[in-house]
């Protein structure tokens, strides 16, 4: 899979998990919405439902910082776009991968 440097407003939108690799164990069917204005939504789905997770973002030189809004549990992860505009998350080793919503 080839994978290209990206931008911030190529993050725009929501995004659907594709898979995960071992040892991640991302909610199938979890979905991410990067809003323009830097918050982050995680909609993971349960069996209740789906639980949201509201966190800032932002894009710097290929990695994705996300914290809580009073700045706790900064994560920081590799990003690229591969192909098919598949967006590749890269946790040191296992990634993750997810398509745009249609």
């Amino acid at each position: 899979m080839s994978t290209f440097p990206l931008s911030s407003q190529a993050l725009i939108g929501t995004w659907v998990l594709l898979r995960s690799e071992s040892p991640l164990e991302i909610q199938p069917g979890t979905q991410m919405h990067f809003a323009d204005d830097g918050v982050l939504t995680y909609v993971i789905p349960t069996a209740d439902g789906a639980l949201r997770v509201t966190l800032r973002w932002r894009l710097e030189a290929g990695t994705l910082h996300t914290d809580h809004e009073d700045g706790s549990n900064p994560v920081a992860v590799g990003v690229t776009i591969g192909d098919a505009e598949v967006l590749v998350f890269d946790f040191g080793g296992p990634r993750s991968f997810f398509e745009r919503s249609t």
